[in-house]
């Protein structure tokens, strides 16, 4: 059977397995309109926030972020491998998995033989982890034993909680694994030892302290060893290579132990998660009683992390170090939580002290103290911009406005931009108005705003409702792929609302895609993950008008309504431009502009 054949199998056993009745007989369903809604069965929940798509056949979490076909859901759900869910699959609709010719059986002993090499790795982790843990105990490893109880006040059970071990020198793990059977192949590719340049193998974490790195399943994926004595040399932390079962940007240190809170305490919502920068930062917190404590892989979050973290709750308290306030990769990762729908707010620690310092110099109720006054991002980024700037100047007051200013510009909402143009103000003793004119983005020399980012801008409660229903009905018909919906340029700027310009500018990018679902999905990718109520709305937004003659009638009705709402604003900022300018060759350039537009209303005519 050639692969073709074979794909032609796997569609066809999806078309008989309905979405909605197989997620259906694992959970309850509630129809409204074209979609499905349940609570997720990957995360609690008291909302219904799962949704399943009966057109595209097609599952995804607006909590959790995960999504995909039938057979991803009954992967999830059973806990198997693909051709796992495959034979549930089609067990449950009689279907006969076909025998596999050379080319799928290849294919198959591929995925089967990965699959054992995946397994082996695990297992090989969990005998490090077992043995690096002995190693401390039996006290093999003086110096880690004697920083974890005499310095760092951590106790046997808390040890045992993380799984906490010892390196006791370079090549007695090799010896060790070797001598349980796993081959030198196995110990290389588990990232548990290295090549040096002789092509000897040697401990990835030799002579340190060793924290196995579990993920949320409770897997041992790697190691992070910390030095015992400062070495210029030799970083504080370093992580195992990152492997078919370890990857930095996609797990977070004490994530299993979140996991376990949850699963313990089921009543009883996680309030927020606590991310700090070392392994050591989450144990003493741990210690201390601040039990979703978890660590970063290094300070740059990513998106895989921030929907880690959404499976568990939707506030984030950043307590890294205070050298790390100027790093832009950081800041950057704290973006990437926000954008996914992420509540950040980032804890200020006093000079030199790290969480445990706190707590043990100052006190638990000082840390609690620490954490209430958290600062929301958008606070904490205008604070770091006055602290690196020196008002007492005229040059450090400057810079201080056009930083400020670009992060003002940066906030969707007009009304918490008003707000925060105050706090600028006050900060800079600079007149408001003048601030408010900088950030609608006038030029001095040119007087002229760009207004396709102004007008996008806008707050979608400052147009009616018809022309939000239009807006709706434009992106879904693009978003479908509609043979009428199709246009040569990007046409974002003529929507209102920047959940709805950033809907239309991943459409933009993603015209080149074949199907609905393939636009879908690059979609979703481009979104990051944000605007998924509204992606939700556009994708199931009914357009059940008979036939395509109707349809294609109604868009373009539609579309006029967008883009009449465009110019109006145009037409509105050219006269007040006119009003102002003196510049005979400016105004008639003007005058220009407003008589195109002019003749574009009165004949309708959609120019994108």
């Amino acid at each position: 059977m050639e692969n073709t054949e074979f794909s032609k199998f796997i569609e066809e056993l999806k078309a008989k397995n309905d979405i909605v009745g197989v997620i259906g007989s694992y959970i309850p369903l509630e129809r409204k309109g074209r979609t499905y809604w349940a609570r997720c069965p990957f995360h609690g929940e008291k909302t219904p926030s799962f949704a399943v798509n009966e057109v595209d056949q097609f599952y995804h979490c607006f909590g959790c972020k995960v999504g995909g076909d039938v057979i991803k859901f009954v992967m999830e759900m059973e806990s198997v491998d693909y051709m796992g869910a495959v034979s549930i699959l089609a067990e449950k609709v009689n279907m006969q998995v076909p025998s596999f010719s050379d080319n799928n059986r290849n294919l198959k002993e591929d995925i089967a033989e990965k699959k054992k090499h995946k397994d082996r790795l695990i297992a090989l982790m969990k005998s490090a982890a077992k043995h690096y843990n002995k190693n401390l105990f039996e006290g093999k490893n003086p110096e880690a034993l004697n920083y974890l109880v005499n310095q760092r006040h951590v106790s046997r059970e808390i040890a045992a909680k993380f799984g906490l071990g010892a390196s006791i020198d370079y090549t007695e793990i090799i010896s060790y694994l070797k001598s349980e059977g796993f081959s030198e192949k196995e110990i290389l590719d588990s990232g548990v030892a290295k090549l040096n340049d002789r092509g000897e193998m040697y401990d990835s974490v030799g002579k340190r302290l060793v924290f196995p790195l579990i993920d949320i399943m409770g897997n041992v994926i790697g190691f992070c060893g910390r030095v015992l004595e400062k070495k210029v040399d030799f970083a504080k932390y370093i992580n195992t290579a990152e492997t078919m079962l370890f990857s930095k940007g996609k797990t977070l240190y004490g994530i299993n132990l979140v996991k376990k809170h949850k699963q313990d305490n089921p009543q009883d919502p996680i309030k927020y998660l606590i991310i700090v920068e070392g392994q050591m930062d989450v144990v003493s917190l741990h210690k201390a009683g601040f039990t979703t404590a978890v660590a970063s892989m290094g300070t740059a979050l990513t998106e895989n992390q921030a929907k880690l973290i959404k499976r568990f709750t939707d506030n984030v308290l950043i307590c890294y170090d205070g050298d790390f306030a100027g790093q832009k990769a950081t800041i950057r990762g704290l973006e990437i939580l926000k954008e996914n729908g992420l509540n950040v707010k980032v804890v200020s620690l006093p000079e030199g002290l790290d969480p445990d310092d706190v707590i043990n110099k100052q006190g638990k109720d000082a840390y609690i103290k620490l954490l209430k006054e958290a600062l929301p991002l958008l606070d904490f980024k205008l604070e770091l911009v006055r602290k690196q700037s020196d008002l007492s100047t005229k040059d450090g007051k400057s810079k201080y406005i056009e930083n400020a200013l670009e992060v003002l510009r940066e906030i969707p909402s007009d009304v918490e931009r008003e707000v925060y143009i105050d706090v600028v103000s006050e900060v800079s003793n600079t007149n408001v108005d003048f601030l408010k004119r900088q950030l609608s983005g006038v030029s001095p020399a040119l007087k002229t705003p760009v207004i396709k980012e102004e007008y996008t801008r806008q707050a979608v409660d400052t147009i009616d409702s018809a022309s939000l229903k239009a807006q709706k009905f434009v992106l879904s018909c693009m978003m479908h792929l509609k043979p009428f919906a199709h246009f040569n340029n990007d046409i974002s700027f003529i929507f209102v609302g920047e959940e709805y310009v950033d809907i239309a500018r991943a459409i933009e990018e993603s015209k080149n895609s074949v199907s609905t679902k393939q636009m879908i999905e690059s979609c979703r990718e481009k979104l990051y993950g944000r605007h998924e109520e509204l992606f939700s709305e556009v994708l199931n937004y009914e357009m059940a008008y008979g036939d395509e003659e109707s349809e294609a009638k109604y868009f373009k009705d539609s579309l006029w309504i967008i883009y009449k709402g465009y110019l109006d604003s145009r037409l509105e900022f050219l006269n007040k431009q006119l009003l102002e300018e003196q510049d005979n060759t400016e105004r008639k350039k003007i005058i220009t502009e407003i008589a195109d537009i002019v003749s574009k209303i009165k004949l309708k005519k959609v120019d994108l």
